[in-house]
């Protein structure tokens, strides 16, 4: 089971890696970041119904950019009309790079490392961890009906990585956010699908899970705070995102944990680095190619400071998109 877990937070968790910065902690009522790129750097364009897209030319090439949110609980109803306009014609539509572990090669190396799997010495997580933490990461188990029992004999990164799970089966999240819907609608336009990029993680896995004991409770905590705030912004977040309301989508985003965790690894550090450097590339390839690409990312990857708008403004190409 635990085997399945990290599987799975791999290909859920860590799969953008075009990494937010670090989110200070505030309440979680207050919007969870405020580091938004200038407005200038975008050129405010005329608003279709539905989702917000933002669109790049170069001569006779365009990039139409749609800013996705991985927090949209089924059910979430949006007009889909200006995206379908959009898609039509197109010459290919691109995913985010992704970080993923094969199966076989994870559990082979989970086989032989089983310590790292549970407490050591016969320890209670629960017992382990500091009064607030302990009290915070219960209530929060409370809230979302996760059970408890289950996690006494996991190690606090473990347990990061199934509250992750849990809330996301609690707020009946889409697996796969918005990616996997886009392909179906490109699969009806007769458009293609590729992945920018897609990386082997298992090192980052081994990483994390060999974290010492003080590293791995900042890693619960970091996943117990974003937690608390996703239960607030959640609702509001899909709202904003299904209509395109910027200002509504960035008073209520809230990235997915564990980016401080990851980022204290050498092997994190250098997806990262890859991730971007493949981003610009794929970018600068589509806008090199007359016709239409459709681009997919993160809206935090898209629109916070170091983001993709920041760094194509730098570059000098104009960014157009709807106002706030």
């Amino acid at each position: 089971m635990k085997r399945w877990m990290i599987v799975a937070f791999l290909g859920l968790g860590m799969g953008a890696l075009a990494a937010d910065p670090p989110v200070t902690t505030a309440p979680a009522s207050a919007p969870p970041v405020s580091d938004w790129a200038p407005d200038e750097s975008i050129v405010v364009s005329a608003k279709a119904e539905g989702p917000a897209f933002w669109h790049i030319r170069r001569g006779d090439s365009e990039i139409y950019i749609l800013a996705t949110v991985d927090d949209l609980p089924a059910g979430t109803t949006f007009e889909d009309a200006h995206i379908v306009n959009v898609l039509k014609g197109s010459r290919v539509v691109l995913l985010p790079p992704k970080a993923s572990s094969g199966f076989v090669s994870t559990a082979w190396f989970l086989l032989w490392n089983r310590s790292l799997l549970s407490m050591p010495d016969g320890k209670n997580l629960f017992d382990t961890l500091p009064p607030g933490l302990k009290a915070r990461f219960v209530a929060v188990l409370d809230q979302i009906k996760a059970p408890k029992d289950k996690l006494a004999d996991d190690p606090p990164i473990l347990a990061a990585m199934s509250l992750e799970s849990s809330f996301a089966t609690h707020a009946k999240l889409i697996k796969g956010g918005f990616n996997d819907t886009i392909e179906k609608y490109a699969s009806s336009n007769h458009v293609p699908v590729q992945r920018i990029a897609d990386y082997d993680a298992l090192g980052l896995v081994k990483e994390l899970l060999r974290l010492p004991a003080p590293a791995q409770q900042a890693c619960l905590e970091e996943a117990v705070t974003n937690v608390e705030q996703r239960m607030i912004h959640v609702g509001p977040l899909a709202k904003a995102w299904a209509v395109g309301d910027v200002k509504g989508i960035k008073a209520h985003y809230t990235p997915h944990a564990f980016w401080q965790c990851a980022n204290a690894t050498a092997s994190f550090a250098k997806l990262y680095d890859r991730a971007v450097a493949d981003y610009l590339k794929a970018i600068h390839e589509a806008l090199s190619k007359p016709g239409k690409t459709v681009l997919m990312t993160d809206v935090g990857h898209l629109l916070r400071n170091t983001g993709v708008v920041e760094k194509l403004h730098a570059e000098g190409l104009t960014i157009e998109g709807p106002a706030e």
